[in-house]
């Protein structure tokens, strides 16, 4: 799809100008975990780690560099700051990535558990089943001697 040159008539999109972020907005990168500047290479042992692993590893990494910069005090503006802005962004980013991920296994453990209890329940109806067929043929035994 090319891009048009001209604003469309929604007056939403398109080129014109001062449209996009302002010069130096690090939004994108502070809340674009696949941003180049966020990307924290692991270990060559960062294949056998889980995702969510993985995610709790480069938080560590980060929350290191987090405090070296949250003791200095940076002042608002510098470059520090930013970094550190940056950081706080990212490390968001792989909390809620890892909230996510422990909720899907949550959700998966519980609908484990279901079909296993609804097993359960089949077992113990068909057990009760035979248990009540054994007594009524016990009677009919007892009956009959």
């Amino acid at each position: 799809m090319m891009k048009r040159d001209q604003q469309s008539r929604s007056g939403w999109g398109g080129k014109r100008p001062g449209a996009g972020a302002p010069f130096g907005n690090m939004n994108a990168v502070k809340h674009g975990e696949r941003s180049k500047r966020a990307f924290l290479p692991l270990d060559s042992n960062a294949e056998q780690l889980t995702p969510l692993v993985a995610l709790r590893v480069r938080n560590l990494m980060m929350a290191g560099r987090f405090i070296e910069l949250s003791r200095a005090n940076c002042k608002v503006g510098t470059a520090a700051w930013r970094e550190l802005m940056l950081l706080d962004g990212i490390m968001w980013q792989h909390t809620k990535r890892m909230m996510i991920l422990e909720r899907r296994q949550s959700k998966r453990s519980i609908d484990e558990a279901m079909i296993n209890l609804r097993s359960a329940r089949k077992d113990r109806r068909e057990a009760e089943a035979l248990l009540v067929a054994a007594k009524k043929q016990r009677r009919v035994t007892a009956s009959k001697s």
